[in-house]
Order: structure tokens, then sequence, then C-alpha cells
């Protein structure tokens, strides 16, 4: 199964900025693509144990294996890109 973790925060302008966009993509463009949500001061332990110290990070698993890591400056066109060669590759 393949998984996008979104670790963001109230006090993040770039979150806020992208997160409606990138959720909304991946939605239309991978349906069967879980996505997590994860606020790094609701859940400080978990954003500890997967190594975020700044944000936007944006982490995509499959199988509970890290595959890609997208931290600060990235667009949704390359998370979208690497979710498309993922699921290339498990067809």
């Amino acid at each position: 199964m393949t998984e996008l973790i979104f670790f963001t925060s109230n006090t993040c302008g770039v979150c806020k900025v992208l997160k409606p966009k990138l959720l909304e993509a991946v939605q239309a463009n991978f349906p069967k693509v879980g996505i997590r949500l994860v606020d790094v001061e609701e859940e400080e332990e978990f954003a500890g144990q997967s190594m975020v110290f700044t944000l936007p990070v944006v982490i995509i698993k499959v199988d509970g294996r890290e595959m890609y890591r997208f931290t600060r400056s990235f667009s949704v066109y390359e998370v979208l890109e690497k979710l498309k060669r993922l699921s290339a590759a498990s067809s």
C-alpha cells in the first residue's frame, strides 16, 4: 500500500498554500494512495521519530518503507512524478 504523509503546522504559511493543491492533485490522480496529515505540534513524537525538523515535509511510503522525502521547497508536480513512477513499477 502506498501512503503519503504530509507534515504540517498551523504556523507554516507554505503548508497552508501547498496542502490543498497537493491533496487535491493526489486524490484526483492517485485515488488509491492513502493520505495522512500530521500536525507536528499535536504529534511531536511521531514527527521526531520520522526525523522531521522543518516544514513542510512529505514522505511517500510503500508497504511501510520510505521511498521518497520532500522537504521545504518542492512542487506538487515533483510529488506526482514520484507517485507515477511508483504506480508504474507496481503495475
